[in-house]
């Protein structure tokens, strides 16, 4: 059977600078007053007993996410790597290098460098570069022809009031006889049994966000056991409209910037970012949309409270033309994000993409490949979001927001972009997406750039609420944002708590007017 083990306690080095310490992962140093300036190099080493009972298994480490590159040893010898994307999550086959019956030694090089080959691209994006290994890390043993993954599929083809009949289609790594059974999450009742990976199912509960019903699907084999959490769901587009299992729904919402408490940075504990989740939902928020990858945990979260999320590839403002490159690396981040966070019901877009030329013909070619390759693998709905949809200048220019299910739009008119009528500025915008559901994918104010404090923010508020209802195509908004957030290219302050002031709440979650009034309008 399987067996893991978190690694939490490492001794920690920047070399350059002299500087040692014990550390607990997740950790990152740009929090540390003694070296959050270091923008390179760091070493995490650590030891870890192996019983010689483990030797007939494979041993992995899992790395949750490494900002944002990673060389990793064991006992000396090279094992593995990771790179062109920190936020994602990685396992390296350790076997060969581990030594049964004895102590092994384990090492991690890690570079938190500007790089213009990985995504984020170099220093071009709104968040802060924490380094480190920001998520917990796990020595995992695995039988030698055990079950690696479980991906499943909830094809709906029925839905009858708040239940659904269809077919749960299980893809798996193994071929040999296996026994799957599901229980319902919430009492632990045996509900159906299969000796296929192809099951049928009748009458089985719905996850909405205001019934988020989780499922526990186990396989089993003659040595080894595997179990993911699901969801029974459908999210579809028709026409200006978005649908979740066959109802229409409006996509209220707001984006949380994680990260940003200052005494923790990128490696801040799941109790603090798990306040932040429950900050949204109390505020009446269905939908939410991270900017980077972000770790397991949260995701079981808003499984367990309905709330959806769309994912994003961190291709942010640079460069404006994608490349091939770009698209390389997009594709490796979309398969580490389809492999790890399949099965989770809350997650029903992925995002490729925010902020970019999207009215250039390389980044409308990006944008539909990049579409096209997730499509193939996954079939939940993948959306870019634009900034240049309302420019007047390009009222006649295509823009790649159009190309994918939602067409997304960061709406700063008369803030980052001069207007003079508003509302008839937004109407024009919104009839580019004629056809199709258009959200407002951002909107808010950004202190100290703008003027007004938070009673300016809830003004804004209050009135885009107002005009966003008396658009037909609109399917929802996402206030920017939840939080004030830690970000390296911030105006105000310095080093860990250089930040933008662009939120309801601070950056230690504390409740500013402004969140109260979302409150109250999301009621």
């Amino acid at each position: 059977m399987r067996y893991s083990q978190q690694l939490g306690q490492w001794n920690f080095s920047i070399d350059e600078l002299g500087y040692k310490a014990k550390v607990t992962v997740p950790h990152t140093w740009n929090v540390d007053e003694k070296v959050m300036k270091h923008r390179g190099k760091a070493v995490y080493e650590t030891s870890v007993f192996i019983d010689e009972d483990k030797q007939c298994k494979k041993a992995y480490l899992k790395f949750n996410a490494v900002y944002h590159s990673a060389k990793v040893y064991v006992n000396g010898s090279f094992v593995g790597e990771h790179s062109r994307s920190g936020y994602t999550p990685f396992t390296v086959d350790i076997t060969k290098a581990v030594t049964f019956g004895a102590d092994n030694t384990i090492k991690v090089e890690v570079d938190n460098t500007h790089n213009e080959e990985m995504l984020p691209y170099k220093d071009a994006f709104d968040w802060a570069d924490d380094g480190g290994i920001i998520r917990k890390v796990e020595l995992q043993f695995l039988e030698p022809d055990g079950i690696e993954y479980m991906h499943i599929t909830e094809n709906i083809e029925h839905i009858d009031g708040e239940f659904a009949s269809g077919t749960l289609n299980i893809k798996t790594n193994i071929t040999k006889p296996c026994k799957i059974k599901i229980y319902d999450y919430s009492t632990g009742e045996l509900v159906l049994e299969s000796d296929s990976l192809t099951v049928p199912y009748e009458n089985l509960k719905l996850w909405s966000c205001y019934s988020p019903n989780l499922y526990i699907v186990t396989l089993e084999t003659d040595n080894d056991l595997i179990e993911q959490r699901i969801g029974i769901r459908r999210i579809e587009v028709k026409g200006e409209k978005v649908y979740l299992n066959g109802k229409e729904i409006y996509l209220k919402g707001c984006e949380w910037m994680p990260g940003s408490h200052p005494d923790f940075g990128m490696a801040e504990p799941l109790e603090h970012s798990l306040k932040c989740l429950r900050q949204l939902k109390t505020a009446g928020c269905v939908f939410t949309r991270f900017h980077w990858q972000q770790d397991e945990a949260l995701f079981d979260w808003c499984d367990e409270n309905g709330l959806l999320v769309q994912e994003e590839i961190p291709y942010w403002g640079y460069p404006k033309q994608a490349t091939p490159l770009q698209l390389d690396i997009a594709k490796q981040q979309a398969d580490e994000m389809i492999y790890y966070h399949f099965n989770h019901p809350s997650i029903v877009c992925w995002g490729v993409g925010n902020e970019l030329g999207a009215e250039t013909e390389p980044t409308i070619q990006y944008v539909k490949d990049i579409i096209g390759y997730i499509k193939a693998k996954d079939s939940r709905l993948v959306n870019y979001v634009s900034n240049t949809l309302s420019r007047i200048e390009n009222t006649d220019k295509d823009d790649a927001t159009l190309y994918g299910d939602i067409a997304m739009w960061n709406d700063y008119l008369g803030l980052w972009e001069p207007s003079d009528d508003i509302p008839n500025h937004m109407k024009r915008t919104c009839k580019k997406a004629d056809g199709m559901p258009l959200l407002v994918s951002e909107f808010g104010l950004c202190e100290p750039h703008f003027k007004g404090g938070d009673k300016e923010r809830a003004r804004i508020l209050k009135e885009r609420l107002e005009m966003y209802k008396i658009i037909p195509n609109i399917c929802g908004y996402m206030w920017f944002s939840l939080n004030d957030y830690r970000t390296h290219c911030g105006e105000e302050c310095e080093d860990r708590l250089r930040r933008r002031v662009h939120g309801s709440t601070d950056l230690y979650g504390n409740e500013k007017p402004s969140y109260r009034l979302l409150c109250e309008l999301q009621k």
